[in-house]
């Protein structure tokens, strides 16, 4: 997959909880989505981050996941 993990440039989302982002890397390593279901999937939860909550940890999580 060609899958980029955008940094989040604002506005803040309400905040994202942790436990829907393992979930995400749980489905990322199963193989479960196709590119543009992770896709889809990566947006929503840029929208529902705060900035720092998904520059400082949930993005980097995904990107050592996917290997990008």
């Amino acid at each position: 997959m060609n899958i980029k993990i955008p940094k989040h440039g604002g506005p803040d989302g309400q905040g994202l909880p942790e436990e829907v982002i393992d979930e995400l890397i749980e489905i990322v390593k199963l193989e479960l989505f196709n590119e543009d279901q992770l896709k889809q999937a990566i947006e929503l939860c840029i929208s529902a981050s705060t900035q720092d909550q998904w520059n400082n940890n949930y993005r980097l999580r995904l990107v050592e996941i996917l290997k990008i």
